[in-house]
């Protein structure tokens, strides 16, 4: 399950005021709620007198496994392909929405638009060498190093 902060709720609060309740809560055959109980608590708040609900034929276990999937096995943001989003938003006049339903400050926004200086760090350049064994890694570390190379060993 997920929990989310006061602004969050706001936010989310505030999304489903503009555009409705747009995102169905999935529940079990009892409808016991595997995702969208934010959305459920919002529209009660919002005494939402219906909201979307699809009522799947499954067990309480089932509800379970499929709650942590669709809280967990969701795709990582692109950052550049977010700027892009970003740029048309801006471009089609909606930037204040977009800083306020996404909490972003002048400051975050501007680091989406520039992406390298977003995620900030320096680029490098790194050979990773995978070692049979300790002994193979402390040896390729010691050559690595007595020819002037800055190396740093990993274990993972």
């Amino acid at each position: 399950p997920n929990k989310m902060s006061r602004e969050q709720h706001d936010r989310l609060k505030a999304s489903i005021q503009k555009y409705g309740f747009i995102v169905p809560i999935i529940t079990n055959k009892d409808l016991l709620i595997a995702d969208g109980e934010q959305r459920w608590i919002v529209a009660k708040e919002l005494v939402m007198p219906n909201v979307l609900v699809v009522r799947l034929p499954v067990e309480e276990v089932d509800r379970r496994l499929l709650r942590q999937v669709l809280n967990k096995l969701k795709g990582t943001h692109d950052r550049e392909l977010d700027a892009e989003e970003f740029e048309a938003i801006i471009e089609l006049g909606k930037e204040d929405d977009l800083k306020y339903l996404l909490n972003l400050s002048d400051d975050k926004l501007d680091g989406y638009l520039k992406e390298e200086e977003a995620i900030g760090y320096e680029k490098q350049f790194e050979v990773v060498v995978e070692c049979e064994d300790e002994i193979n890694q402390e040896a390729i570390y010691n050559k690595l190093i007595q020819e002037g190379y800055k190396c740093r060993v990993l274990t993972l």
